[in-house]
């Protein structure tokens, strides 16, 4: 309880994968992700060949998603 109450108080949040915050710089390329029915988090997973490889079977500049790397 008390934990709770510091974490609400100090504005701390645990990170986890689906609570990154967006930003706004990569906001369209997740769109782009999205929309040709790709999975970011599974991406991130991949071989960086594998993860170029699916990013150009998908039309999509690999390059443009260096960020995945990270």
């Amino acid at each position: 309880m008390i934990i709770g109450f510091l974490r609400e108080l100090l504005h701390v949040n645990s990170l986890l994968a689906e609570d990154r915050p967006m930003d706004a710089e990569y906001e369209p390329f997740r769109d782009e992700l999205s929309l040709a029915g790709l999975d970011e988090e599974k991406l991130r997973k991949m071989d960086p060949d594998d993860r170029v490889a699916v990013l150009e079977q998908a039309r999509l500049d690999p390059y443009d998603y260096i960020y995945l790397a990270c």
